[in-house]
């Protein structure tokens, strides 16, 4: 749950509202009342409400386990303090009471930096549990002293704050300052009465003598010029403690910033190796792209081109196909005719010498068959290879 508050306000506090609007908070932690030397009726809650009610409305009575205190919570502060002037030193059921104000809910939080104001105050340390009050401890100038009191609604929250903060480191501010949190000590606003003295011998001892001057002389006065310079010593120390620390201080801001700023400068450092990493990834992953995709077209046109090859490769087996006439064929019937050598001057179905024309061959062509030859392995003159005659050649030979 703390750190789902803290996580809630992390973000810039630059604008808060103010917190404290001037009512006062009925049963608080500051209206809590500590009554000691119990004894009798008062060791229960009915006999305590019914010493306090007349002073008052009351909340929560605890009772310690030894039944010799208890803590009462009054409605207001005024009626608290009015409770605590008329019952503190009364006897009862013969024992003298002890009434105190119970600030054990309150704690002392130093090392601030001047940026924390009230409210900032009042929102860091409510993740903890429900904040009374918390204010900032100024000087008589109204300057901030780098310290304040924050009080808790109920001990618990208190004691959770103690143990969290002094095991771990709690900024408030951007400044790697951790702010100190202690108990808060309670001073009573009363003082120390009279009749809180006890009366015992050395009591009698020191009040035998009065308030006095020392003689210039006198040993009073040598001893107590030693008393004072043993406090001016104090001093001085303390101030030459208090500059030390201030120059520690100092010094500790600088390592700091120095760090966050080598810190930093890592960061960037791995932040731009990181988008170099990317950037080379990125380079290669478009280099193999473009390879996939010189590949894909490199495939593609081998493919086309073997698909032309497919489709060409019919049309060229075609005139292979095709009888082809040769002249180193034998002669033979059509093989060997001189008509496949010779050159036709206007028609090559004219082979007979009494044609007239093209058109007509005529009978006598016809009837012309005394130049046939039966022994085709004899050498005719009429079948004589390179013959240009067209009218010696038989009739067979015609094409």
């Amino acid at each position: 749950m703390i750190a789902q508050r803290l996580r809630n306000m992390s973000g810039p506090t630059l604008d808060l509202d103010p917190v404290n609007d001037g009512e006062e908070i009925k049963f608080s932690g500051r209206n809590r009342l500590y009554v000691g030397n119990l004894a009798g009726e008062l060791q229960s809650e009915k006999g305590l409400r019914e010493l306090f009610e007349p002073y008052g409305k009351l909340g929560d009575i605890y009772i310690g386990p030894d039944k010799k205190f208890a803590f009462v919570k009054v409605e207001y502060h005024a009626n608290a303090e009015k409770a605590k002037r008329a019952l503190d030193g009364t006897t009862a059921a013969g024992r003298v009471l002890r009434v105190r104000f119970a600030g054990n809910t309150a704690i002392r939080v130093s090392n601030l930096t001047p940026f924390v104001s009230n409210e900032l105050l009042y929102k860091a340390f409510e993740v903890f549990g429900p904040v009374e009050r918390a204010t900032i401890t100024v000087d008589d100038r109204g300057n901030h002293m780098g310290e304040g009191t924050v009080e808790f609604s109920k001990k618990s929250s208190a004691n959770i704050c103690l143990r969290m903060c002094q095991e771990k480191c709690f900024f408030l501010t951007a400044a790697l300052r951790p702010c100190i949190v202690e108990p808060k000590e309670i001073i009573d606003e009363d003082g120390f009465p009279e009749r809180s003295m006890s009366k015992t011998t050395q009591f009698n001892k020191e009040r035998s003598f009065g308030p006095r001057f020392a003689d210039p002389n006198s040993f009073d006065h040598e001893y107590g010029s030693r008393w004072k310079q043993l406090h001016q010593m104090y001093k001085v120390k303390s101030a030459a403690l208090k500059r030390e620390m201030k120059l520690e201080e100092e010094k500790l801001e600088e390592q700091i910033e120095l760090i966050r700023y080598e810190t930093e400068t890592q960061l960037l450092r791995q932040e731009l190796q990181k988008r170099e990493a990317d950037k080379e990834r990125l380079k290669m992953e478009w280099e193999m792209r473009q390879k996939q995709l010189m590949e894909k077209d490199l495939f593609e046109e081998e493919r086309r081109q073997s698909f032309q090859l497919r489709q060409e490769a019919p049309l060229r087996r075609r005139p292979q196909e095709r009888p082809v006439y040769r002249f180193d064929q034998p002669m033979g019937f059509m093989g060997g005719c001189d008509y496949a050598t010779m050159e036709m001057e206007s028609n090559p179905f004219v082979v007979f010498e009494d044609a007239p024309n093209n058109n007509d061959i005529g009978s006598a062509g016809l009837n012309q068959t005394g130049n046939f030859g039966n022994n085709f392995d004899e050498k005719n003159p009429n079948m004589i290879e390179g013959n240009n005659n067209i009218n010696d050649n038989p009739p067979w030979c015609r094409r």
